[in-house]
């Protein structure tokens, strides 16, 4: 077979009389599909780091950003993110999208080429592309007071001591999470790191005690 005939040649050929308006699309970016495992009730997003690669977007803004909308908790670990439930892949893919075009996506030309900066107090979304600057418009769901708290392995968090367990450990409540915090005595105002996290359950240890 002749070089003209060639496969490779062919599509080469057939790729360079594409205009290159067409060429940057789906088939130079995408996101890459959710790949997920169980384990017992946990979820592990594996390839969230590829996936924080690709969208070019903080890991911990994107995961904040999805944690409160399914209103689960899980923390990151590595390049991988730990869910405390079992999360569809339907339903990850459902809010990933929902960031992607809130934060991601250029509303002038479609195109991901984008950053995000602060003008006054608004968050915008440049596009590299066009040059197209838009407001980040968050779509309507709960509101501030009716959102649920999530908390995270490593987050630190300002603790009332409200009682003491049977096995000695200071007991404190942050909406629908009961915080276990080891030697503290009851009526304590703690500054907390969280080791643990369980469901609704969660353990920390005092890194400081807050002016009373």
């Amino acid at each position: 077979m002749s070089d003209e005939l060639d496969y490779d040649n062919l599509l080469a050929r057939a790729y360079s009389n594409i205009p290159e308006e067409d060429r940057i699309g789906d088939v130079r970016w995408a996101v890459p599909v959710i790949d997920l495992m169980y384990e017992g009730r946990t979820t592990v997003w594996k390839n969230f780091g590829d996936i924080m690669d690709t969208i070019r977007r903080d890991p911990v803004h994107v995961l904040g950003q999805i944690l409160r909308s399914m209103g689960s908790a899980g923390s990151q670990e590595g390049r991988r993110v730990v869910f405390k439930s079992v999360i569809t892949a339907d339903k990850l893919k459902e809010k990933l999208d929902e960031y992607v075009t809130t934060y991601v996506i250029c509303g002038e030309c479609g195109k991901p080429d984008t950053h995000l900066v602060k003008e006054s107090r608004t968050q915008v979304i440049a596009c590299e592309a066009c040059g197209a600057k838009r407001p980040v418009k968050v779509k309507k769901g709960l509101t501030a007071k009716e959102a649920r708290t999530v908390i995270n392995v490593g987050d630190e968090l300002d603790v009332f001591i409200q009682d003491v367990g049977r096995m000695g450990d200071g007991l404190a409540k942050i909406e629908r999470y009961t915080i276990y915090v080891p030697g503290v005595a009851k009526g304590a105002k703690v500054k907390i790191k969280v080791e643990k996290v369980s469901g609704d359950l969660v353990i920390g240890h005092m890194v400081g005690k807050r002016p009373v």
